[in-house]
């Protein structure tokens, strides 16, 4: 092998800057696999960057795990006082820095500025991968000034996700951020073919498609529907169809609910399920690391998926969650997102309920819990759907897309069609051919 024989794997290994505001996560034990070899004389290294604590990030995880398999990697988040909660092994190298504030402009512009500071005078790297639109300020500045390959995973229409949508000025500052820094990056990925089409015509780029599937698992699970537990796994943000469903249990007997998330949206639907008098059938489990969502997931009847197409960010949707209900091989409850329910009917993996009200939802739950057969084709159709959908399928167009950034080589439809063969099937059902 061009690059020697030895491989690493990188565990957890915890230190402190002098400062001791800057945690990293390194170390080395010798592994044969797939992973990185050692020889750093040759071999390329690509830094990812996202402006979040790294707990509940599994798309860049598997980005991570993917690039790895290339080229040295290295994941760098950042942690504000009273958001720093560990994190465990990695495969990889980790960096998380440290900004004084929590949120807000003032978190947005300390986050960037410690990042620029971080790759400027980082002393060997070929590559940095953004994470949306929040990250790129740093990235691109300092890609620019080291002359660097600056790659983009726009995970988001970020300028119309809902906490924009009816906030004008605030929205205006990020579209202006997003008109200069977009169209001068040339290696941008994205997560749906809508969002896609929407960068490629506003700004005349080439976007390739990574789509937020789950690491393939062995085995699926055996969902029960007497169980009645549905589970919603992600962020607590607004228009994510919670406060609906919350509502639509005063109407329905037998069903529970899990909540493994966080989010500024927690507080609200806490007091919501107490003024319902729900405490007993609305559990909140709190944001819990990726590695260990499965375990709660695994006892659910159906998983939840519910984005309300407010903004054309949650219209064009195709969140972690849905991929990972289907890889388990639990069925899914959608809501109005029109992805969604392509996914949902095409794969006949769960129910769509076309009107998202509390009053629709139930009347939903009750035929679910009094069609048995139904539900058990529902998990037939799971299973048949994990088959294909998982993030293996797409692991060569990720690599292909990083080796053209490193060879500053143009992106073409001839470089991404023999790449992304295993998700062309994908891509044909959500735009409907």
């Amino acid at each position: 092998m061009m690059w020697g024989t030895e491989f690493v794997y990188v565990s957890e290994e915890k230190s402190f800057n002098s400062d001791g505001k800057s945690e990293r996560v390194s170390c080395l034990s010798t592994f044969v696999g797939k992973l990185c070899p050692v020889n750093r004389a040759v071999m390329p290294r690509v830094i990812h960057c996202i402006l979040h604590n790294l707990v509940s990030e599994q798309r860049l995880h598997k980005m991570a795990l993917s690039t790895l398999a290339v080229c040295e990697t290295e994941v760098v988040g950042i942690i504000s006082p009273g958001n720093s909660p560990s994190i465990g092994e990695r495969p990889y190298h980790v960096r998380r820095l440290w900004v004084p504030f929590q949120g807000g402009p003032l978190f947005f512009l300390s986050a960037n500025i410690r990042l620029f500071i971080y790759l400027f005078l980082r002393r060997s790297w070929d590559a940095v991968i953004a994470n949306d639109l929040a990250a790129l300020p740093a990235a691109w500045l300092a890609a620019t000034l080291r002359r660097k390959a600056l790659l983009l995973d726009s995970r988001e229409l970020f300028t119309q996700t809902p906490f924009l949508v009816h906030r004008p000025l605030v929205r205006r500052i990020w579209e202006v951020m997003e008109r200069f820094l977009y169209p001068r990056v040339d290696y941008i990925v994205t997560v749906s073919p809508p969002i896609a089409e929407y960068f490629r015509r506003k700004y005349g780029k080439p976007v390739w498609l990574v789509y937020n599937l789950p690491l393939r698992k062995e085995g699926f699970v055996s969902p029960r529907l007497e169980n009645r537990l549905l589970i919603y796994q992600g962020m607590l943000h607004p228009y994510r169809g919670l406060e609906e469903l919350i509502l639509a249990f005063s109407y329905v007997d037998e069903w529970k609910l899990w909540i493994v998330g966080d989010g500024p949206l927690r507080g609200y639907l806490e007091k919501l399920v107490r003024q319902q008098g729900l405490e007993e059938r609305v559990k909140f489990f709190g944001m819990v690391p990726f590695e260990v969502v499965d375990g709660y997931t695994r006892q659910a009847t159906m998983g939840v998926s519910a984005e309300l197409p407010q903004g054309l960010n949650h219209k064009y949707a195709l969140p972690n969650k849905l991929f990972d209900y289907i890889q388990l091989g639990i069925p899914v409850l959608a809501g109005e997102a029109e992805l969604v329910q392509r996914i949902v009917r095409h794969y006949h993996c769960g129910m769509v309920v076309e009107s998202w009200e509390p009053r629709s939802i139930a009347r939903a739950l009750r035929f679910v819990a009094s069609q048995p057969d139904l539900y058990a084709g529902w998990v037939k159709g799971a299973r048949s759907a994990a088959k294909v959908l998982h993030w293996e399928q797409q692991e060569s167009c990720i690599q292909v897309w990083l080796r053209t950034a490193l060879q500053r080589q143009p992106l073409s439809v001839q470089s991404i069609e023999p790449a992304c063969q295993g998700i062309q099937h994908l891509s044909e059902v959500l735009q409907g051919a």
